[in-house]
């Protein structure tokens, strides 16, 4: 008699406004992918549980915007690998993105704020939780909806790494391939930090990634070697990762008494330049590009004023594709210095939206039923491939200034749907390294003697 008297302490009304609503954006995508949300889940249920046994109508709607909110930040820093508090702080930046590029997002944000004002309306009617009967239950509740969760998006789970074990050796494209200002032969030395670049795991996409970026493509000019290097959190991670071997965010790095690799080819004669074709101020990186060592920063504003065309996207931004020659002409501008320049890429950030403007409607690399299949992670590559093509362009022709060039990926694409994010290598980052073939002739030369 006591488990059916327990059983009826349970709540629907509670169960559905105060923990199934507040996740239904987790929820939904249970059919499809999603990290696991076990801690954001639990926080909330302790809170409505908490929340609940008020009267206060303002303190219930208090609440519930409450549940909603982090929710909604816990989803989108978990997977993207991003700090939570990174993402609360770039709220504000929310202006410069256009939603209006991803159905995904325009429908996602829709049925959340509908969700929510609904739940504004009839969550603070749901009864008290005035017994200790109640309560149990309603945890209950959130134990269940935890484990349901668990087990939904199990297939996925190991490709979402937000931080670094403690114990996690560094690792990092610089760091394989012994980059240094003593060790770098060419006169040059460029960085390409590509945006959602990652390492496919299977024959088929394997075959696209080498079409845009294998050896033979660079081979006349340069001695190519590839491979892969771990990573963990988000591109400000790749960044600090690669240029100060730290598995680090730039909220908690202490640049002030850091002496990163830029600062060090700057202190070593080096003129040295940072590029991105998104904003600045975005991730403050206008702020901690100078404090890394970078004497000189080139984002949207600027490169539209190189004469860099603006891209469209979620993301909008100068042109990925117009930035190699922008480059070029800067290595040749400055002939008789040597120079570190570093590009991180904006255009294939996710979601790749499907823009004839952009050419990314109708994408056909490969065969019909995977191009139908997959037809976001066919736009990912077909922007590659562009990206590609353009740096090609560019550092093949006979009048590009000496120079070594490292390519390397900052995090695996962070597709919501398992399916696809199962296709990458949920550990590393794919690199191509490009030794200019003349400056190695030299050095070789030079060793012998």
């Amino acid at each position: 008699m006591g488990k059916f008297t327990l059983l009826r302490s349970f709540s629907l009304s509670f169960t559905f406004w105060w923990i199934c609503i507040p996740n239904i954006g987790a929820i939904a995508m249970w059919p499809i992918g999603g990290p696991q949300m076990a801690f954001p889940m639990a926080v909330c249920g302790v809170a409505a549980v908490a929340i609940c046994h008020s009267e206060n109508v303002w303190i219930r709607r208090a609440g519930i915007v409450f549940c909603f909110l982090t929710s909604v930040m816990m989803y989108i820093a978990i997977s993207f690998n991003l700090n939570p508090t990174t993402v609360v702080a770039s709220v504000g930046f929310a202006r410069e993105l256009d939603l209006r590029q991803s159905p995904e997002y325009l429908m996602a944000v829709g049925t959340i704020l509908v969700a929510m004002v609904l739940a504004i309306k009839f969550a603070p009617q749901v009864p008290k939780l005035s017994t200790l009967d109640h309560k149990i239950m309603a945890l209950a509740t959130v134990a269940l909806l935890i484990l349901v969760d668990g087990a939904a998006t199990a297939g996925a789970r190991g490709s979402y790494k937000m931080t670094a074990p403690a114990d996690a050796p560094i690792d990092s494209a610089m760091i394989r391939n012994e980059l240094t200002p003593s060790t770098v032969s060419a006169r040059n030395l460029v960085v390409i930090l590509v945006e959602s670049l990652g390492q496919p795991n299977n024959p088929h996409d394997q075959a696209l990634f080498d079409k845009a970026w294998g050896k033979a493509r660079w081979s006349s000019r340069y001695e190519v070697t590839g491979g892969t290097s771990t990573y963990y959190g988000s591109t400000t991670n790749a960044e600090l990762r690669e240029w100060c071997s730290v598995w680090k965010d730039f909220e908690s790095f202490d640049f002030d008494n850091a002496h990163c690799l830029p600062a060090q080819f700057k202190d070593a004669g080096f003129h040295t330049t940072s590029i991105h074709t998104f904003t600045g101020d975005f991730f403050e990186r206008q702020t901690w590009h100078p404090k890394l060592g970078f004497q000189d920063q080139l984002f949207m504003p600027e490169l539209l004023g190189l004469d860099a065309h603006k891209c469209g996207g979620v993301f909008p931004g100068a042109c990925d594709t117009d930035i190699p020659s922008i480059i070029g002409d800067k290595l040749r501008s400055l002939p008789d210095r040597r120079n570190l320049i570093y590009w991180l890429t904006l255009n294939s950030h996710l979601p790749v939206a499907e823009d004839s403007d952009a050419h990314t409607d109708n994408c056909r690399l490969a065969d019909q039923n995977w191009n139908e299949q997959f037809p976001m992670l066919c736009r990912s590559y077909l922007l590659q491939q562009r990206l590609a093509d353009s740096i090609m362009k560019e550092v093949m022709r006979p009048d590009f200034p000496e120079a070594d060039i490292l390519i390397v990926g900052d995090h695996m694409p962070p597709f919501f749907q398992r399916a696809l994010r199962n296709r990458y290598d949920a550990e590393h980052v794919p690199w191509i390294m490009l030794r200019n073939r003349r400056a190695l002739d030299r050095s070789r030369q030079g060793a012998a003697l």
